[in-house]
C-alpha cells in the first residue's frame, strides 16, 4: 500500500484510465510550471471491450489490469495523497464497473476515482490553459476521448463545459464495422457528430469564442500525420486540411492497409472514427483553425492536486456556490458543522472513514444538508440528496458524490440503507455523529447544544454523556434521542444516554 505522507519533493503522479489508452503523467510543480518526471502509456482500449449487455469483458478487464499491474510499480514511492487515477467515459458506462474498480484498486493501491464528463472538461481546460501565454482570448478547447468529447469555453477559468458521447473508439466501431473505410461511412459518422453537436452549437459556435485549442491523443495524432503530409503549419489544423486526409483515409479502403506517415499503430484502428467527430466539429461550430496543445486532462489533474495540496481545492468552491444557489441558512450551517466537527474530534480514528476525509464530508454535508428546502420542507433530505447526486459538481468524483449524497439522505427521518458500490460504503458512525448535531441544533439558536457533551464508541455502542439534569431541563430534545435511539437501533447502532451523575 502506498504510503499516505507527502513527499518532501512534491511529486504528482496523474494515471488516466481512458477508453482508448491508460496514460501516466509523474511530474512536479514549481512555481506553476509542470516539471515532467515520467510518461507512461499503455494501449489498453477498454472502450472496445464494452459489450453489448453494457459490461466490460472478462478478457478486457484482465488486460486492463494486467497493464495496471505495469504501471503500478512506478506508483509505489510516491504518496497516496499525491496520485489520483480517475476513470472516464467507459467506466461511467460499464455496468460491472465496481468488479473492475475493485480490481484496479487492489493492483494500484489508491482508490480510482470514476469522473463526469463535465469534471474531465473542467480538468482538460485546467491543463490546456496553463499551455498557453494568458491574455485575454476566450478559448475553445475541444478533447476526443475514446467515449466522449469534451468542449470547454474560458479564459483563465472555465466558463462553459460540455460532454458529447461521441469518441475515436464508439464512433470507430459504429460506422467502421470490421475496419471498412468508404466515403459513405465516412459521410455517416460526420453527419453523426454534427447531429450531436446541435445542442450545443448556439453556445460554443463561432462569435462565442476567439481562438480554438485541440487537446488529447486522437487530435495530436492527426496533427502529427498533417505535419508529415505538408497540410499544417504551426501545429494549426484548418478544413481543408481534414478534407485531404479524409480522402486519404477513404482510399485505403480498410485499416489493415492505412498507411500515413507519422501515424502510430495502435492509433490505426480508431483513426477514422477520431477524424470524423473533429471534422464534424469544425464544420458544426464554424471552426476555420485549430491550435493543438501538448497539456490535456493528465496536466489538468496534476494543477488540480498541486491545488489541493496548497488549500485551492476546487470542491470547497463547488459546496459554496452550491451553498449559494440554493439559499442555505448559512448561520445554521455554521452552527451543525461546529457541533458535528466537535464530536468528530472526540472519537477521532473510531469512525471508518479516514480522519482527514471524515472532516471534509462533514463539512460539505453540513453545508448542504438543507439544500432540498430550495424544493418542499416535506421530506427535504431526499429532494437534498437527489440534488447532490445528479448535480454537475466540479472537483467531486462520482464516488464523493454517492457518499455526500448518502449522507445528506440519512441527516434526518428514517435511516435508508440502500445498495451501495465501489467506494461508496456507507460510514454508519459518521452519519450518527451528523445527525445528532442537527438533532441538538434543531432550534436553530446554538441555545440548545449542552456544555461539556461527549461521545464515545464502543463496538456497535455510541455513548452519549450529558450533565446533570439537562435532559429533565429539555423534555423535547430527550424525547428526540429516544427517538433517535429507536432509528440507530435499526442499523445496529446502540445508542446510550447517559447524564454526568449516572
Amino acid at each position: 500500500m502506498i504510503s499516505s505522507t507527502r513527499s518532501a519533493g512534491d511529486v504528482y503522479a496523474a494515471l488516466d484510465l481512458g477508453s482508448n489508452s491508460f496514460h501516466l503523467l509523474i511530474a512536479r510543480c514549481e512555481r506553476g510550471k509542470l516539471i515532467v518526471i515520467d510518461r507512461l502509456k499503455e494501449p489498453v482500449r477498454i472502450g472496445a471491450g464494452l459489450q453489448a449487455d453494457g459490461t466490460l469483458s472478462g478478457a478486457m478487464m484482465d488486460e486492463a489490469i494486467a497493464a495496471l499491474g505495469r504501471l503500478g510499480e512506478r506508483l509505489r514511492r510516491i504518496p497516496a495523497s499525491c496520485v489520483r487515477v480517475v476513470g472516464t467515459n467507459t467506466l461511467r458506462a460499464a455496468k460491472n464497473r465496481d468488479v473492475f474498480l475493485a480490481l484496479a484498486e487492489k493492483t494500484l493501491g489508491v482508490p480510482i476515482n470514476v469522473i463526469s464528463g463535465v469534471e474531465e472538461a473542467r480538468l482538460i481546460y485546467l491543463g490546456v490553459a496553463r499551455d498557453f501565454t494568458p491574455g485575454d482570448k476566450t478559448r475553445l478547447v475541444m478533447d476526443i476521448g475514446g467515449g466522449s468529447t469534451e468542449f470547454v469555453i474560458g479564459r483563465s477559468k472555465p466558463q462553459q463545459l460540455e460532454s458529447l458521447y461521441m469518441g475515436c473508439v464508439s464512433f470507430s466501431r459504429q460506422y467502421f464495422p470490421d475496419g471498412r473505410l468508404n466515403r459513405r461511412n465516412y459521410d455517416k459518422a460526420v453527419l453523426a457528430a454534427r447531429g450531436e453537436l446541435q445542442s450545443i452549437a448556439s453556445r460554443f459556435g463561432l462569435g462565442h469564442w476567439d481562438e480554438a485549442v485541440g487537446s488529447s491523443g486522437t487530435i495530436r495524432s492527426i496533427e502529427r500525420v498533417l505535419d508529415a503530409m505538408g497540410l499544417t503549419r504551426h501545429h494549426i489544423i484548418t478544413p481543408d486540411a481534414l478534407e485531404h486526409l479524409a480522402e486519404a483515409v477513404i482510399a485505403a479502403r480498410h485499416i489493415d492497409y492505412l498507411q500515413l506517415p507519422q501515424l502510430e499503430d495502435d492509433r490505426r484502428p480508431v483513426l477514422a472514427g477520431g477524424l470524423a467527430v473533429l471534422h464534424g466539429t469544425f464544420l458544426e461550430l464554424g471552426i476555420d483553425a485549430m491550435h493543438v496543445s501538448m497539456y490535456a486532462i493528465r496536466e489538468g489533474i496534476i494543477y488540480d492536486l498541486a491545488g489541493q495540496q496548497h488549500r485551492r481545492d476546487t470542491r470547497a468552491e463547488t459546496i459554496e456556490h452550491m451553498a449559494e444557489q440554493y439559499r442555505t441558512d448559512r448561520d445554521q450551517a455554521r452552527r451543525v458543522g461546529r457541533l458535528a466537527l466537535s464530536l468528530l474530534t472526540q472519537v477521532e480514528g473510531q469512525v471508518e472513514t479516514a480522519p482527514d476525509q471524515a472532516r471534509l464530508l462533514l463539512r460539505w454535508a453540513v453545508e448542504l444538508h438543507e439544500i432540498g428546502l430550495s424544493i418542499a420542507h416535506s421530506g427535504y433530505h431526499k429532494h437534498g440528496a437527489y440534488i447532490v447526486a445528479n448535480s454537475d459538481m466540479p472537483g467531486f468524483s462520482r464516488q464523493e458524490q454517492r457518499i455526500l449524497s448518502f449522507l445528506v439522505l440519512n441527516h434526518r427521518r428514517k435511516l435508508r440503507p440502500e445498495p451501495v458500490g465501489y467506494g461508496a460504503a456507507p460510514d454508519w458512525r459518521l452519519i450518527a455523529i451528523l445527525r445528532l448535531a442537527c438533532l441538538f441544533q434543531r432550534r436553530r439558536d446554538g441555545a440548545s447544544v449542552p456544555r461539556g457533551l461527549m461521545l464515545r464508541f464502543s463496538g456497535q455502542r455510541m455513548r452519549l454523556l450529558l450533565p446533570d439534569g439537562w435532559l429533565e431541563r429539555h423534555p423535547l430534545t430527550r424525547e428526540d434521542l429516544l427517538h433517535e435511539k429507536q432509528l440507530l437501533a435499526a442499523i445496529g447502532l446502540d445508542l446510550v444516554v447517559k447524564s454526568e451523575a449516572g
